[in-house]
């Protein structure tokens, strides 16, 4: 390639402004998707914003609108590729207008001034070249004229629609925030998320802008270049010969582009007219209101009023010249006040188009609902429950005008829309972790997953983590022998479903500098164990493939895990983020393999390994259930956000969270909670914490009972018991005859066990007959009741005022009062 002149590299630069038309018009078509998708058809602005990005790419591709190279008069394809860039021009401001709502007073100076600029250089060219007879563009001028104030003035009112809408968003916040408790009722939870929804909806300063006067006349002129662009690109097929442009091959590409660019483009400024139109309900006075072009409303101007009647340091000395700097700043003021007005009456001029229609095609909708309302039939129950619900959530709608009402067009898409996403999040539901989740049958987990008898390697221990235990608890049930390939990817499967909870809860509690250290400490872990089933860089499986017993593996485990805390200590430089987080995780693998080991010494017969790896997945089911617990105040978190750009977005997120965890908040919400503040209750130390009788026991050893015999269990914890004696009464197994059985205090959890003849149901009140008492192995207290010994009974009432009855006077009974 051989380049003579720079004319030779002119299409070359045709190419690079094809292509940054072509990257525009694709960011317009991606809103325009993501709108119809979302079933917003006011199409809010996500990927074609106004920033530094798109104002660069759209000076390119307006760069024939400021090409003063040659003289074009006689060239009919660059005339019409000029005419052209001003109608994509047009449609690309049209796009992005909402997108100013987005920004904050600095954001809203920078990109509007850049804009500013832009346009004016546009302009100036543009009339350099119909002074000089360069080209013909007489009509389009004016309307460059006419652009530049427009996207002006939808910016100066952004900061007072936002201060607007943010006090109203916080007073009704006040109101949704009412009686905050943790509540597992998924209906209720709904409801409320149903409301943020609405708040952050309505809310949003993108929709306010989109249903401005100014967006809608927007609507209106490109809905005309929307049909000039069709027109003009069937003329320039025509034409396509002619080809004696500097940009040679590269203009027609131009011109494709960008025409076909103005279409697409011109589809969500027609909607959003549309939806602006129709977007409050229809009454006489609100039609005698739309149709009063010369009604200005007061956040229009109150950004200029503020201006004007603000204190400004002149720093000129003398009065004389303060009092001449006041009064010019005053004029300028006043004249843009004035222009502002010119603005906003005559874009609601341009809207009185389609609003008349809309009012013509009212009033007959109403008087043919009228005339026919003798021949309809009463609605049914199901249509007025709806409507009622409609106008509960009517009161949580946020809107600039109080006068003002949504039509109820609008309410129903916006329920919809999230009516939608909660039902499309409930089809996601997490279906292994919930086969994970049934082995839990309380909290007990968060007990015994560390025990206090564990020495510590560490004078200071790090805070725990949600995350990092169970991933500990994972990696340990993956490292034992003889599992089955099916079960460990099932449990894989679980944890890869409940972690993704996990973290959200713990990205709104868990948020103090320890615990974010603690979490990333999580994340790499699980990393490893994840893909490449390793714990910090130890090959787990295959460890266990190497003929070593669980017992062996768990204690060269701990002994690993303590060379690594231990070899942390001995470092001068414990600043290190990767050291810190293997000293994190080294410790939590420490102490609580060495509290599974502990676990399993205290057994008869040590557990096979389907036995531990069973009693590891119920205890990490018993500890995400308690993380679980703080799903509902976590959504509710999410839901608010004093960041108006955020807020949406956070309330999708809780409503899929939402979604898919219904049927664990239905599992959580039979379960009794400990007595901890909401605070407490999102941290796992603070469970813990706990004293060890306040959960009841669900794991109790397997009894076996015959077919005469039905088995009930009681389940209570120690601190009911006092330190009294109880005298065996008949003969037992477990103790010789006479012997007596004293029940201890410092033991974690006991149950009894009552062996009846009756195949009744447990009932309160329920009498029960003198009973053996023993002691198992595992310290749980099991009464057994013979069927043929029933003569003297022993009646335990569930009230707490009462006590036992102490009929048979060879029995002292253990307690006062039993809860079952």
């Amino acid at each position: 390639m051989t380049w003579t002149s720079p004319t030779d590299a002119m299409p070359w630069v045709g190419l690079y402004i094809s292509v940054a038309s072509l990257v525009c018009t694709l960011a317009m078509a991606a809103d325009v998707f993501q709108g119809f998708r979302q079933r917003k058809l006011w199409f809010p602005c996500r990927f074609f914003t106004i920033n530094s990005v798109s104002l660069t790419l759209i000076a390119i591709s307006t760069k024939l609108l400021v090409d003063l190279s040659a003289d074009m008069s006689d060239d009919f394809q660059e005339i019409l590729a000029k005419s052209v860039s001003i109608i994509f021009l047009f449609t690309m401001l049209a796009n992005f207008l909402p997108s100013l709502g987005l920004m904050n007073d600095k954001e809203l100076l920078l990109n509007t001034v850049a804009l500013c600029i832009l346009i004016y250089t546009i302009k100036v060219n543009m009339w350099i070249q119909f002074i000089s007879g360069w080209v013909n563009l007489a009509s389009l001028i004016p309307l460059l004229i006419l652009l530049i104030p427009w996207p002006i003035s939808v910016a100066l009112t952004v900061s007072a629609s936002r201060r607007v809408l943010q006090q109203r968003y916080k007073e009704l916040h006040s109101l949704a925030s009412n009686h905050e408790q943790i509540n597992f009722s998924y209906k209720e939870i709904e409801h409320k998320v149903k409301k943020y929804w609405m708040m952050a909806e309505t809310g949003n300063p993108q929709f306010a802008i989109a249903c401005s006067p100014v967006s809608s006349a927007f609507g209106v002129l490109c809905s005309l270049f929307a049909y000039s662009a069709f027109i003009l690109l069937l003329v320039f097929r025509s034409d396509i010969e002619n080809d004696i442009s500097d940009y040679k091959w590269s203009i027609k590409l131009i011109v494709y582009i960008q025409l076909i660019g103005a279409i697409i483009g011109s589809i969500a400024p027609i909607f959003r007219c549309l939806t602006a139109t129709s977007h409050f309900n229809l009454s006489m006075k609100r039609s005698i209101h739309h149709l009063n072009v010369f009604h200005v409303e007061k956040h229009w101007i109150q950004r200029l009023q503020h201006w004007k009647h603000s204190h400004v340091p002149s720093y000129l000395p003398g009065r004389h010249r303060k009092k001449v700097f006041r009064n010019i700043r005053n004029i300028i003021l006043n004249f843009c006040i004035v222009l502002q007005i010119m603005v906003v009456v005559i874009c609601k001029t341009i809207c009185l188009i389609p609003i008349s229609f809309l009012i013509l095609f009212y009033y007959c909708y109403h008087f043919a609902k009228s005339a026919l309302k003798w021949f309809k039939e009463e609605p049914n129950a199901s249509s007025s429950n709806a409507i009622s619900d409609m106008e509960e959530y009517t009161g949580y709608v946020l809107q600039i005008e109080q006068d003002a009402k949504l039509s109820m067009r609008m309410l129903r898409n916006a329920l919809s829309s999230i009516t939608r996403l909660l039902q499309e999040s409930e089809k996601k539901e997490p279906r292994n972790l919930m086969i994970l989740l049934e082995k839990s049958t309380g909290f007990n987990g968060v007990i015994e997953f560390d025990s206090d008898r564990v020495p510590p390697l560490h004078p200071e221990e790090t805070q725990n983590c949600w995350s990092l235990v169970v991933v500990t608890l994972t990696a340990i049930a993956l490292s034992l022998p003889n599992i089955a390939n099916s079960n460990i990817k099932g449990l894989l499967a679980s944890m890869r479903e409940g972690l993704q909870f996990v973290r959200h809860i713990e990205e709104n509690l868990n948020a103090n500098d320890e615990l974010v250290k603690t979490r990333k400490a999580a994340r790499r872990v699980w990393t490893d164990v994840e893909v490449y089933c390793k714990w910090l860089q130890i090959n787990l499986q295959k460890k266990a493939r190497k003929g070593k017993t669980s017992k062996d593996f768990l204690k060269w485990l701990g002994d690993e895990a303590a060379k690594i805390v231990i070899q942390f200590q001995t470092r001068k430089n414990l600043s290190l983020d990767h050291s810190l987080g293997k000293f994190i995780s080294a410790s939590s693998m420490y102490r609580i393999s060495q509290t599974v080991l502990l676990r399993c010494n205290e057994q008869e017969n040590w557990p096979t390994d389907e036995e531990l790896f069973e009693w590891i997945s119920t205890i990490i089911a018993d500890l995400l259930c308690a993380c679980f617990t703080n799903l509902p105040r976590v959504i509710t978190m999410k839901c608010h956000d004093d960041a108006i750009e955020k807020r949406e977005d956070n309330i999708r997120t809780a409503a899929q969270l939402l979604g898919r965890s219904k049927k664990i908040l239905k599992m959580l919400k039979k379960r009794q909670l400990p007595n901890l503040d909401m605070e407490s209750i999102g941290y796992i130390d603070k469970w813990h914490a706990l004293p060890n009788g306040c959960f009841s026991s669900a794991r109790s050893q397997p009894a076996s009972s015959s077919s005469n015999e039905s088995l009930f269990r009681f389940h209570f914890p120690v601190s009911f018991f006092y330190p009294k004696r109880v005298r065996r009464l008949h003969n037992s197994h477990s103790h010789p005859k006479g012997q007596d059985a004293t029940i201890p205090i410092g033991q974690s959890r006991h149950s009894i066990v009552d062996e009846r003849t009756t195949e009744s149901p447990l009932r309160l009140g329920l009498s029960i007959p003198p009973a053996d008492v023993a002691l198992s192995s595992e310290s749980d207290i099991s009464i057994h009741t013979p069927s043929t010994k029933s003569e003297c009974p022993l009646r335990w009432s569930t009230s707490t005022s009462s006590s036992t009855s102490n009929e048979c006077s060879d029995f002292v009974s253990p307690v006062s009062t039993i809860r079952t």
